[in-house]
């Protein structure tokens, strides 16, 4: 009998000998997770909902060749990290992409200042743009990272680079981040 406590390792094994309930619970577990990276990296949610069941159904498909090199959840990123290029590419060229960061939206609540908000809002855009202006395996990395909070192990497993590297290229992509914003931010000190 499948539960919920079932790890995704037995849950793969059930899997790949035909059992689709097990395959419905990994899907269950991970769905939100693999929507979230494939929104973040193509900025639509349309688009990130079609690439994400093209992700499971990929995944569904080729799980007779998952070999457990790997934690489930790192293969299927990285699956899902290949859709989304791949689907990136296919958009029009003059679509600008955007990568939506979680946690910053701003509160709707009437009682706020409008100032506020809209201060919030001009620093959600400029955070935004600066995250889009990134070389696309540098956002990758901060976005596995520091917003979905991925191990350094899984994210070395998605982008197939050794860990030293991922923390490497983490630090230059923070220190690329903080360059691009640098600008706003000195410019707000020097009005004050």
């Amino acid at each position: 009998m499948l539960d919920e406590g079932t790890g995704d390792a037995e849950c793969v094994r059930r899997a790949q000998r035909g059992d689709p309930d097990s395959f419905e619970l990994l899907v269950r577990r991970h769905h939100k997770a693999t929507f979230n990276l494939v929104y973040r990296l193509l900025g639509d949610p349309d688009e990130a909902a079609e690439v994400a069941q093209e992700v499971f159904l990929s995944a569904y498909k080729s799980i007779q060749q998952f070999r457990g090199d790997a934690v489930f959840s790192t293969w299927l990123y990285r699956i899902a990290f290949n859709h989304a290029s791949t689907r990136r590419k296919t958009l029009q060229a003059a679509q600008q992409r955007q990568l939506p960061l979680a946690g910053m939206e701003i509160i709707a609540d009437g009682s706020l200042d409008p100032a506020w908000r809209a201060e919030r809002m001009e620093i959600q855009t400029r955070v935004q743009q600066a995250l889009n202006s990134l070389d696309k395996q540098d956002a990758m990395i901060i976005l596995l990272r520091d917003l979905q909070d991925v191990p350094y192990e899984e994210v070395a497993g998605v982008l197939k680079i050794p860990v030293g590297t991922v923390k490497s290229r983490l630090h230059r992509a923070r220190k690329a981040l903080k360059d691009r914003l640098a600008p706003y931010f000195y410019a707000d000190r020097k009005a004050s």
